[in-house]
């Protein structure tokens, strides 16, 4: 959030501040490298001297543009500036429009963080919002059916807000030793997938409070009886056992839902026909909140992935159907799922048996969706099936080939990310501030609106 100590960066007003004199009316050049400050020659100013943390040098620093009012370290080119939580001149971290200082370690949301933010959020087209949950490796139901989506999402003049949801995932899974991990790793599926953590925003649900306060003030508009009569919350209570209870938070994970959404105003999520129906329960919502009070949330609308991706049975691929094939199988383990488990035309029953492509259960629709830009080909795997010049198992070893390929930019990317967990980290923790400041003033609107006095 931001500070109420944010860091001076204005070389003016960091010599005000520390009681140095008037402003400077023309820059300081020039490098100590660890000497005391040689002034420049000016009878009205004494030198500013600036301290890199980074460097472990004094410095008075340089200007990067005549225009410009802050100071750089000329050996490494961090911002310098005077920190008013440790009360000292120090060098900065600029990490995605945030500020970190180097000695005292404290983030700011900089004024110039939330002004990009407003400007981003006015010019664009839609704000997007999707959210995985942490249950584990990805599959290429995953990949083909959403995340491809949300790079292309990413590339144009929208918002996108992209979040891992690990709060939902206690309603399955409750091992830490679980969640934890698994948020990271889906993390860095995110950003070996290309999306970039300058413009796509990427955090852990639960490093965003203010989503569960929101949910807590949408659950007094939400009767429970349509919570219970929901699809999803029906097969919780039907798979609920002694050792698996159906608890309170299976119940109002829609709500729960609905605040992610409705938090930062998305106009648009990405998601499958099976959550369509959570969309519409936020939208709902929405109208009820705008009804009964103000106009303050956006009416989102849902955006239903053409792709479904089948399982190795032919049913829809999912972790829970255990039918998946990882996005960082090997070729060979590739190869060997879809030989032992991958379904085909159940009526070709030997090789030299015509194939009808259509009846083909778990090979023929991934062909379709790998080569949907090449007709060439999938005509060719066409013609070869449905006149016994190939058999199924030559079809699946080629599948496995061009799986394994369409994800080789993933894997490059995954194995240098697992290089840099500080990194991924990073990015999750730096994605969380701003989220907050985009969902801050939603909540604070519907604070006031509902008659709870403000922070």
């Amino acid at each position: 959030m931001k500070s109420q100590a944010s860091p001076i960066t204005n070389a003016d007003e960091i010599r005000l501040a520390l009681g140095i004199g008037q402003p400077h009316q023309r820059p300081t050049r020039g490098w100590t490298g660890g000497h005391p400050v040689v002034p420049i020659p000016d009878s009205h100013n004494e030198s500013l001297t600036l301290f890199c943390t980074r460097c472990d040098i004094m410095t008075a620093g340089i200007y990067a543009k005549p225009t410009d009012t802050f100071r750089r370290c000329p050996a490494c080119s961090s911002l310098l500036g005077l920190c008013l939580v440790c009360q000292r001149p120090v060098s900065f971290r600029e990490r995605y429009n945030l500020l970190c200082c180097d000695r005292c370690h404290n983030d700011f949301v900089t004024q110039s963080t939330v002004d990009d933010l407003i400007r981003r959020e006015a010019g664009s087209r839609e704000i997007v919002l999707s959210g995985i949950r942490a249950t584990g490796e990805l599959h290429y139901g995953n990949y083909f059916g959403a995340m491809k989506q949300f790079v292309e999402f990413a590339k144009g003049d929208n918002l996108c807000l992209f979040f891992i949801a690990d709060w939902h995932t206690l309603t399955t899974c409750r091992e830490p030793e679980v969640v934890r991990p698994n948020t990271l790793r889906i993390a860095m599926a995110y950003l070996a997938m290309g999306l970039d953590p300058n413009r796509a925003i990427m955090y852990g649900q639960s490093s965003v409070p203010e989503i569960a306060e929101l949910a807590m003030y949408l659950s007094m508009l939400q009767n429970h009886a349509p919570l219970i009569s929901m699809q999803s919350v029906e097969d919780m209570i039907t798979k609920s056992t002694e050792n698996n209870p159906f608890t309170l938070g299976k119940l109002t994970y829609p709500v729960l839902m609905a605040a992610d959404i409705l938090g930062p105003k998305s106009t648009v999520v990405p998601v499958g026909p099976d959550q369509v129906v959570n969309v519409e329960l936020a939208a709902d919502l929405a109208r009820k909140f705008n009804n009964r009070f103000r106009s303050v949330f956006t009416i989102p609308t849902h955006h239903i992935s053409e792709t479904t991706v089948p399982g190795l049975d032919g049913e829809k691929m999912g972790k829970s159907a255990n039918n998946w094939v990882s996005l960082l199988d090997s070729e060979e383990g590739i190869l060997r799922k879809y030989q032992r488990d991958g379904v085909t035309d159940l009526a070709r029953i030997t090789k030299n048996i015509p194939g009808t492509p259509a009846n083909c259960k778990a090979v023929f629709p991934l062909h379709e969706i790998l080569l949907a830009d090449k007709p060439e080909e999938l005509g060719k795997v066409v013609t070869e099936c449905s006149t016994a010049a190939r058999g199924c198992v030559d079809c699946k070893r080629e599948l496995a080939r061009n799986l394994f390929i369409e994800l080789a930019p993933f894997r490059e990317r995954w194995a240098k990310l697992s290089e840099k967990p500080d990194f991924v980290r990073e990015v999750l923790h730096y994605g969380g501030l701003k989220a907050r400041e985009i969902i801050t003033p939603t909540v604070a609107e519907v604070r006031e609106c509902m008659g709870i006095f403000p922070n």
